[in-house]
């Protein structure tokens, strides 16, 4: 029984499954890690189950142990909101809330609408974390960020999506390629050629291998890039093309240096949207920025911008 447990092996157990790694947590929390290893023995006994497997690498979680933190981490989403609930319940909206985006959206969208959003809520502190999309979702289901903004790909059935912006996903080249003056791109003009792809759980590589389908085992080779400022910059030295946003390309277009491939059909638009779990109940400045970020009039391609950019140099 678990009646007479505090929160502090909790928290304990929630540190070494989330780093893999008693040495880890123990480094983090400035305790020993036979302190570490005590906290976990005694919430196994509590429990009456295993909650982890030791590997060469890491601590992996057991089935019970995954099902003990998934309500840890429910638990401890719901003690950190206290101090904003009650703020709240005072009228006020204030304190931290952190908002976790995928790369082209935490770089081109996001900001700008947490901007409008403190113009709003001048005590709010937003935090905003950048990962891929995948990562951000795992944040949302591990109770580590209560909201999210992704571009579009599958989502689990738990979390809950509203649109808020779009942009567009164009083939790019350096300005100063012949491929830029094609206006239909045929398989001749990709041979020999090397394609950059974002990484594994990039919304924006599951976007590069919608919009070039077959088209990618037309290339000499598929190099992947988990940066994508490094990618535009190889792209303008020369060393491949790549499917960016029409956002991340836009200084780069009017610099002269990038310039996206004039055929229509390696152009799509796509979807970018507010994500967070259908079970977590949103209080305080969470719930604030939810309904600033769904009402605030969502960000688009206009069509001067999608002209200008299917414009040849």
């Amino acid at each position: 029984m678990l009646d007479n447990f505090n929160l502090y092996p909790l928290h304990v157990f929630r540190l070494v499954a989330r780093s893999g790694s008693v040495t880890r947590a123990a480094q983090e929390l400035f305790i020993s890690q036979p302190a570490v290893s005590a906290h976990l023995k005694a919430l196994q006994t509590a429990i009456g189950e295993p909650l982890f497997e030791r590997t060469p690498r890491s601590m992996q979680l057991t089935e019970a142990g995954t099902v003990v933190l998934e309500q840890v981490n429910r638990l401890f989403a719901l003690y950190e909101e206290i101090p904003t609930a009650i703020d709240a319940m005072r009228g006020r909206v204030r304190g931290e809330v952190i908002v976790a985006a995928s790369s082209t959206p935490g770089a081109y969208l996001v900001p700008e609408l947490l901007r409008q959003f403190q113009e709003q809520y001048p005590e709010v502190r937003p935090v905003l974390r950048v990962g891929d999309s995948a990562e951000v979702l795992q944040w949302l289901l591990d109770y580590q960020a209560p909201l999210g903004v992704i571009g579009e790909m599958s989502i689990a059935e738990g979390l809950h999506s509203v649109e808020i912006g779009s942009d567009n996903l164009h083939l790019v080249a350096a300005s100063s390629d012949p491929l830029c003056r094609v206006r239909q791109v045929k398989p001749e003009h990709l041979r020999g050629r090397t394609l950059l792809l974002r990484e594994q759980g990039s919304s924006t590589r599951a976007g590069a291998q919608s919009l070039l389908g077959e088209r990618l085992k037309e290339f000499e080779r598929v190099v992947e890039v988990p940066s994508p400022e490094a990618i535009k910059q190889a792209v303008a030295a020369g060393l491949g093309v790549a499917v960016l946003s029409s956002w991340a390309t836009k200084l780069e277009e009017a610099a002269g240096l990038l310039q996206p491939v004039r055929d229509p059909l390696l152009r799509q638009s796509r979807k970018f949207f507010l994500v967070r779990r259908k079970d977590r109940v949103l209080s305080g400045s969470a719930a604030a920025l939810w309904d600033c970020l769904t009402t605030c009039k969502p960000r688009t391609v206009s069509k001067k911008q999608r002209r200008g950019s299917i414009k040849s140099k």
